[in-house]
C-alpha cells in the first residue's frame, strides 16, 4: 500500500479546495457545448524560473480507495466505520468470515533462509505429516533454528558460546513450523531483533533455501497490520473502518494474489503487517468492534486498496466500486497540500537527451480532482528533444508524493458560462420517461469523473451532447432519477449522503436543479431506485433494499418528503442492482430488476407489491452496472442500458413482453463515470 500516515509528513500549504457540505446550494452549469467523452487535458508550458521549476500538489499515494486521511476526517464529522466504507468502496456489501479463518504472512525481513526462534514454553517443531517434536529446555540452549538440508530440514540450537548443535527430530521432510504453549513465537531476525508473532512460524522451501511464513488467524493478523497502517489514536471509526479494509485486503490476497506458499506479504507491497509487537490496545479494539467483516462486491471479497490522501479526489481504480469521485472529507483534519521545488539541473540529468530543460508542460491528466485531475503524462521541452514521460514516472524520479499535481505558472481551460434557458413544465408527478426539460424524448443522467451530473439527450437511440445540470455530486452514495416528486411539472433528483441523510434537488424551468431540501430521512439503506407510482396515489415512490437485506417501497407525499413505507418482501441480502424500468411489460405497473448472481431478474409489479422474479438475462459478469431511463430507440418499448467494465455503455432493447432482445454499443468511451438510477 502507499506510505502509511504514521510516515507523513505533509507540507502545508494553501487550502486547494473548498470542500462542500449538506444541505448545499449546488453550483450549476448549463451549456450545450460539451464534449460527450472527456478531451485529453493539456496545461500551458512553463518555463523555468531561476534555474528550477515549483510545483504544487495534493495528497499522498495513489488516491485509489480509502484515503486514511480522509476516514479520520469522516469519523469526525459523524460517520460510522461503516458509512465510511460504503463511502470509499461504493455499491458494496459487508460480510462476516467465519470464526477461525487463518492467513499466510511472508515475514520478508528474516531473509538468511533458515528459521530461527527464542526458547519458549512448550516450543515444539511439527512437521506436515502430523509428527511433532518438542525441544528440551535448560540454559544450554539459547535460541533454535530450522534451516535446509538436502530436500528436508535440519533443526539446531544455538549454544551459549555461539555455535550451533543439530538436534535429531524423527520428523519428515515436508515443511517445518514452530509453535508454542502461548501460541506466541519469537522470531529472531538476522540483524539480531526479535519480533513476536502470534500462531505459528514456518519455514517453507524455496530452492535450497527458504522464507519464513506467520500461519495466523485472520483476526490476529489485523490485529498487527490496523497499528502499522493506521495510528490508532485517531477516531474509533477511522480505525475500524481501517481494520475492515485490512481485514478484506488480506483476504483478498488471499483469495486472488496467486502467491506460491503463502498469502501476502509484510511490507507496503502487500500491507504493512509487525506481528504482536506492533499491536496496541485501541487497536485490538477496533478489531473487536468489527470481527470478522470484510467488503464485498457480488459476492466477492472486495480489493479495498487504502492510501494515505486522496487529495480531494479519489483516482479511479480498477474495478467499478474503486470509483473517483470527490472527498469532502480528505482535508478536513488538515490541508493535504504540498509543494517541491526541482531544478531545471536535477531533470536533466534523468533525461539527459533532452538537453538542458527549457520547459515542462502536463500534456493529459485523468479528469479527476484539482487542476483537472491526475497527471497522466508530462513533456519535458529542452534544448536537443523532447522527451514525454508518465506523471507517475516524473512522481517517483523527484520524490512527489502524488500525481495529483500541477507546475506553478501554467494555465488550465476556464470553466464554461452560464447560460440561461426557461423550459415549460410537463405532466405533474410524472416519472417515466426521465426527461429534464420539457422538449426531450427521453435523457441519461451520468455523473461524470469530475463529479458532474451531466444529462445527455437521447435521439433515436444515440446521445447527444451532454449538459451539466449540476456540480459536485459525486460523493454522495447514491443519486437517483426521482421523477416530478414534488408536482411542479419538472423533475428532481433524490440524493443520499455518506450521513444518511436523503436531500432533494428539485428541477427547475432553467434546467438547472434547485438547492438541496432534506426529506427527512434516509437511514440504514443500502439500494434504492426511483419507481414511479407504486401504490397509486399519484405520487412517485421509491423502492429500497435496507441494511438489513429486506425490500421496502418508500411512498412520496407529493412535496419534499416520505409520506409512508411498506415492506414488501425479506431476504435480499443476494440482490445488487436494485433499478425501475417503469412498465417494462406494459401492464400499466411499476416493475423492478435486480441482479442476482451473473443473472438479471426481473421483479414484475403486482397490486400491493411484486411477483417472484423471472430472469431476464444471465452472462453479466462483464457489466459494472445498469441503469433504465424508458424507450430510448423510439419502438415505445421500454430498453435497458448497461455499462461495460471498459466504460462503453451498450442498449439492450425490450420487446414489451418481459424479455430483452438485441443489442447495440452506444458511440463514446464513458470510463470513469456512473449512472443515477
Amino acid at each position: 500500500m502507499s506510505p502509511s500516515p504514521t510516515r507523513v509528513d505533509i507540507l502545508i500549504a494553501s487550502q486547494i479546495r473548498r470542500f462542500l457540505g449538506v444541505p448545499l446550494a449546488l453550483i450549476m452549469i448549463a451549456t450545450s457545448a460539451m464534449p460527450s467523452t472527456l478531451p485529453a487535458h493539456a496545461d500551458s508550458a512553463v518555463s523555468s524560473k531561476s534555474g528550477s521549476f515549483t510545483i504544487h500538489g495534493a495528497g499522498w499515494g495513489h488516491g485509489w480507495g480509502m484515503s486514511q486521511y480522509g476516514a479520520y476526517g469522516a469519523a469526525r464529522k459523524g460517520l460510522s466505520w461503516k458509512q465510511i466504507l460504503a463511502f470509499y468502496y461504493r455499491g458494496t456489501q459487508l460480510k462476516t468470515m467465519p470464526s477461525g479463518t487463518r492467513i499466510k504472512v511472508f515475514i520478508t525481513a528474516d531473509n538468511d533462509s533458515s528459521l530461527r526462534v527464542l526458547p519458549a514454553s512448550g516450543l515444539t517443531v511439527r512437521d506436515t505429516a502430523g509428527h511433532h517434536y518438542t525441544v528440551p529446555t535448560g540454559n544450554s540452549y539459547t535460541s533454535w533454528r530450522i534451516s535446509r538440508r538436502g530436500a528436508g530440514y535440519r533443526l539446531s540450537y544455538r549454544t551459549r558460546a555461539g555455535s550451533y548443535v543439530t538436534k535429531s527430530t524423527g520428523l519428515s521432510a515436508g515443511t517445518w513450523s514452530f509453535s508454542t504453549n502461548s501460541k506466541i513465537v519469537k522470531v529472531v531476525v538476522p540483524n539480531g531483533s526479535v519480533r513476536s508473532y502470534r500462531g505459528t512460524v514456518a519455514l517453507i522451501k524455496r530452492g535450497s533455501g527458504g522464507r519464513t511464513i506467520n500461519n495466523v488467524l485472520l483476526e490476529d493478523y489485523v490485529k498487527g497490520v490496523v497499528p502499522a497502517e493506521m495510528p490508532t489514536s485517531w477516531a474509533a471509526d477511522a480505525v475500524r473502518a481501517q481494520a475492515v479494509a485490512a481485514r478484506s485486503y488480506g483476504v483478498r490476497q488471499r483469495d486472488f494474489g496467486g502467491y506460491t506458499g503463502y498469502d501476502i506479504c509484510d511490507t507496503t507491497a502487500c500491507q504493512v503487517y509487525g506481528g504482536k509487537g506492533r499491536e496496541t490496545q485501541r487497536g485490538n479494539a477496533a478489531v473487536k468492534a468489527t470481527a470478522g467483516k470484510i467488503v464485498t462486491y457480488r459476492g466477492k471479497v472486495a480489493l479495498t486498496q487504502f492510501a494515505s490522501s486522496n487529495g480531494g479526489y479519489s483516482a479511479q481504480g480498477d474495478f467499478s466500486y474503486l470509483a473517483a469521485h470527490r472527498d469532502p472529507y480528505d482535508g478536513v483534519i488538515k490541508s493535504q497540500a504540498w509543494t517541491r521545488t526541482i531544478s531545471a539541473g536535477s531533470i536533466s540529468q534523468a533525461w539527459p537527451s533532452v538537453g538542458t530543460v527549457q520547459q515542462l508542460q502536463i500534456t493529459n491528466r485523468d479528469g479527476a480532482g484539482s487542476w483537472g485531475g491526475r497527471v497522466r503524462t508530462i513533456k519535458i521541452i529542452g534544448s536537443s528533444r523532447t522527451a514525454t514521460v508518465s506523471g507517475t514516472t516524473f512522481q517517483h524520479m523527484f520524490g512527489m508524493r502524488s500525481t495529483l499535481y500541477m507546475v506553478a505558472g501554467s494555465r488550465t481551460t476556464p470553466s464554461p458560462s452560464l447560460q440561461a434557458v426557461v423550459y415549460k413544465p410537463a405532466g405533474a408527478y410524472a416519472t417515466f420517461p426521465r426527461r429534464y426539460r420539457s422538449d426531450s424524448a427521453v435523457d441519461l443522467l451520468l455523473i461524470s469523473p469530475t463529479g458532474a451530473l451531466q444529462r445527455y439527450p437521447v435521439v433515436k437511440g444515440a446521445l447527444q451532447q451532454p449538459v451539466t445540470i449540476a456540480a459536485d455530486v459525486d460523493s454522495y452514495t447514491h443519486v437517483v432519477n426521482a421523477g416530478d416528486w414534488n408536482g411542479d411539472g419538472y423533475q428532481d433528483v433524490l440524493i443520499r449522503t455518506p450521513a444518511e441523510k436523503i436531500y432533494l434537488l428539485r428541477g427547475t424551468k432553467t434546467g438547472q436543479l434547485a438547492a438541496a431540501v432534506s426529506t427527512g430521512f434516509g437511514a440504514n439503506i443500502r439500494s434504492m431506485t426511483g419507481i414511479g407510482d407504486a401504490n397509486g396515489d399519484g405520487h412517485p415512490d421509491l423502492a429500497v433494499i435496507t441494511e438489513a437485506d429486506n425490500l421496502w417501497l418508500y411512498y412520496g407525499d407529493g412535496k419534499a418528503g416520505r409520506a409512508s413505507r411498506k415492506l414488501i418482501s425479506r431476504k435480499w441480502q443476494d440482490h445488487s442492482w436494485l433499478r425501475s424500468p417503469g412498465d417494462f411489460n406494459r401492464d400499466r405497473r411499476p416493475d423492478l430488476i435486480s441482479m442476482r448472481g451473473d443473472q438479471l431478474l426481473l421483479h414484475k409489479g403486482i397490486e400491493g407489491g411484486f411477483a417472484p422474479p423471472v430472469p431476464l438475462a444471465s452472462g453479466w459478469a462483464g457489466i459494472s452496472s445498469i441503469t433504465s431511463v424508458g424507450d430510448v430507440d423510439g419502438d415505445r418499448r421500454v430498453d435497458v442500458i448497461a455499462r461495460r467494465a471498459d466504460g462503453h455503455l451498450v442498449l439492450y432493447k425490450g420487446d414489451g413482453h418481459a424479455t430483452l432482445t438485441r443489442s447495440s454499443t452506444l458511440a463514446g468511451s464513458f470510463a470513469g463515470t456512473r449512472f443515477a438510477v
